[in-house]
């Protein structure tokens, strides 16, 4: 991709999004590693103490790809250094979009844990497609 003189290398949005992004998947991602039940019950969520390590791992999973990626496009000067992590958060977060949906019209889970976590997507989700149209070209 190439920079036309005076085009910013680096979008605004992107860095506000990744901001944002980083907070969330801080926080969600600290609770769901360290007090998972406790944090699962207060969406709704059953404690099912064999599912514990899995729910852990996931909280990691956040931590390390959700927190790790957008704390290193928090820093980045230039798009190419970030393209591939907007796309993957792109269509990851399109897809957890589509399960918590599907899952409160189909009554799978908590209503409110899938509304809640449905709306934090949808928003995130939102703002990576603006840092994607807002790229330079």
């Amino acid at each position: 991709m190439s920079e036309t003189r005076g085009a910013p290398a680096f979008p605004g949005i992107a860095r506000v999004t990744f901001i944002i992004h980083f907070i969330v998947a801080l926080v969600i991602g600290v609770l769901l590693l360290f007090i998972p039940a406790t944090f699962g019950g207060w969406f709704g969520y059953p404690e099912i103490p064999d599912l514990i390590p899995v729910i852990r791992a996931l909280g990691a999973i956040l931590l390390g790809l959700g927190a790790g990626t957008s704390l290193c496009g928090i820093f980045a000067s230039r798009w190419e250094s970030v393209e591939y992590v907007v796309r993957g958060e792109i269509a990851y977060l399109a897809l957890q979009t589509i399960v918590f949906v599907v899952s409160a019209i189909i009554g799978s889970g908590p209503l409110i844990g899938n509304i809640v976590f449905a709306v934090i997507s949808v928003i995130l989700l939102v703002l990576f497609i603006i840092s994607w149209v807002s790229r330079p070209r």
